[in-house]
């Protein structure tokens, strides 16, 4: 009786082992999804702003192109006055 007596804590040690194994299993596999969700937010967030960026140069382009174009005509209007003074 002696021997079956030694054989159930030698498996009561391989059953917590495996439970403390699969218990760090599925913390790793929590680890693992919540990095995921993380990627995926980061990657989300970063072509959002990849989109955003042109936005902003296209308007600050349009700003720019119209302030030019405003300077430009009160320039050609200066130069017209004073060509026609001038003759």
């Amino acid at each position: 009786m002696e021997g079956g007596s030694s054989f159930v804590p030698q498996a009561n040690s391989k059953a917590s082992e495996l439970e403390m194994l699969q218990k760090q299993h599925e913390e790793k596999t929590m680890k693992i999804q919540e990095l995921k969700r993380q990627i995926e937010s980061v990657k989300l967030r970063l072509e959002k702003r990849k989109k955003e960026i042109p936005e902003e140069k296209m308007e600050a382009f349009k700003v720019l192109s119209e302030k030019y174009n405003s300077l430009r005509d009160e320039y050609n209007a200066l130069l017209a006055e004073k060509l026609g003074k001038n003759e």
